[in-house]
């Protein structure tokens, strides 16, 4: 499942890049591109070199960066990029931290991606390290292609230390924050069993030299050496942080943290179908855990389920129209609805049902039919006996249960003959809490249309959007 919906609010790439427009202005992307029968650009996501073409050229448009990326060398991927860099923005945000910044990267890598994104966006002065040579010499030919010198500086570690090299009396006295991005694996042999073989196979090309790949004791020794010269010089960086790759030595170094009693805080890094993570600590009297607070809660991945929307006769068969007929639907339904983004030939709703009113629908039907022919004040529904008030205006019906014990049990179940409009719909669920919360797209993919509905939260669970497919199913005539 793709997860760009849960990027930070501020990457300018949950909006997807536009790769006809980079086609048509440059020729080299234009030549690793290819158009479909629609009409749609798009490129091998599995070749390294559309990759590294890719790259290259979102640098130049969207932050006006000349990068030359290495055949050898990782391709960064920008969406993770810019989500760290964002996150530590929110957190320099939230202890005052916004001018005259200072930050180091370790281990730059050839691009020198993070210094770059850094200076051009918010002009931070940026120190990256580096130990490799060829990515030293990259990183640095880099910075001046952009003539960045005033903003970045690149250092090679001579050193096994991550930052102990650093502090020396060249260095600015307090640094605001460190930045890091360690390999995951300790050697070839766990890089290559990474990943089992019951998955499917990745849909990016892999890229990355050993030295960016493979570290001494994998990502989890590395973190904690960090952390342990970090308490060395807890007085010379105001909030240390790192990107995480493994979920799981991310459980280890909270653990770590906590043990020790050191402030800190995370979040989720979450892009295209890769999700990471960032961890800060900091020595200061400032509670970063209160100021940017984790995720309220984790992002479950729920596969959508999909319904081939068929024809209806006299009716035009596309997008638009089905949309338009999903929307008479969930009115009738009082489910909430609001469009999130509309795109080519891709429509995204944002439904909420505040209560349940896609149940018993026949039974419903049967209580309308008879209130219709007969208006008795007493009727009998499924052998349960039932009184029914309507409002003056004729709208709204409440039905009363009478029970095996003659007690009665009143449902308002808001059964409204009345279609609401959209917005009525979003002001009556706002004040409720949902029982389902769902994304619901509808899509042509070659001569069909498809309607997706992904659960993301709510008291009914998935079987609550279950119920409400089969619902649109049962209705769509």
């Amino acid at each position: 499942m793709a997860l760009n919906k849960y990027m930070h609010q501020r990457n300018i790439y949950r909006t997807p890049p536009d790769f006809g427009k980079l086609a048509k202005m440059y020729p080299e992307f234009n030549n690793i591109s290819k158009m479909d029968v629609t009409g749609k650009v798009t490129i091998d996501f599995k070749d390294p070199h559309a990759l590294r073409v890719l790259t290259k050229y979102l640098l130049k448009d969207d932050f006006d960066l000349d990068v030359d990326i290495p055949d050898d060398r990782l391709v960064p991927t920008l969406p993770l990029r810019l989500n760290y860099i964002l996150w530590i923005e929110d957190l320099l945000n939230a202890i005052g931290q916004t001018n005259n910044v200072w930050g180091v990267d370790i281990g730059t890598g050839a691009c020198a991606i993070y210094p770059l994104l850094a200076a051009k966006r918010s002009q931070w002065h940026m120190i990256g390290t580096e130990t490799d040579d060829l990515s030293f010499q990259k990183a640095q030919e880099n910075v001046k292609q952009n003539c960045l010198f005033d903003f970045i500086e690149v250092k090679k570690n001579m050193t096994s230390s991550i930052i102990e090299h650093l502090f020396t009396d060249e260095i600015k006295p307090v640094l605001d924050f460190s930045m890091c991005n360690p390999p995951f694996y300790s050697s070839v042999q766990e890089l290559c069993e990474s990943r089992s073989p019951a998955r499917l196979p990745p849909k990016n090309g892999f890229t990355g030299s050993p030295q960016e790949l493979i570290t001494e004791g994998g990502e989890l020794q590395f973190c904690r050496k960090y952390l342990k010269e970090s308490k060395m010089y807890k007085n010379r960086i105001l909030i240390y942080t790192t990107m995480i790759g493994h979920k799981y030595n991310l459980k280890e170094l909270l653990q770590d943290l906590k043990s020790e009693g050191i402030t800190h805080t995370y979040t989720e890094f979450c892009q295209g179908r890769v999700t990471r993570w960032g961890l800060a600590w900091t020595y200061e009297d400032f509670n970063i855990f209160k100021l940017v607070p984790p995720r309220d809660q984790p992002r479950k991945k729920h596969a959508p389920i999909v319904y081939l929307v068929p024809s209806l006769d006299n009716t035009p068969h596309n997008v638009d129209t089905v949309t338009d007929k999903l929307i008479i639907i969930l009115n009738m339904l009082s489910i909430s609805h609001k469009v999130i983004n509309k795109r080519g030939n891709n429509i995204i709703l944002d439904v909420t049902a505040a209560k349940n009113t896609w149940s018993n629908q026949r039974r419903k039907r049967r209580l309308m039919k008879k209130l219709e022919s007969n208006d008795p004040k007493k009727i009998k529904i499924d052998d349960t006996e039932c009184i029914y008030s309507s409002s003056t205006t004729g709208n709204d019906i409440s039905i009363t249960e009478i029970t095996n014990s003659g007690e009665s049990n009143t449902e308002n179940n808001g059964y409204n003959m009345k279609p609401q409009t959209s917005t009525e719909n979003n002001e009556g669920a706002s004040a409720t809490e949902s029982i389902v919360h769902a994304i619901l797209k509808v899509l042509k993919k070659d001569n069909d249309i498809l309607m997706q509905m992904e659960y993301l939260d709510g008291n009914a669970g998935k079987e609550g959007v279950h119920q409400i497919v089969q619902y649109i199913k049962n209705n769509w005539k």
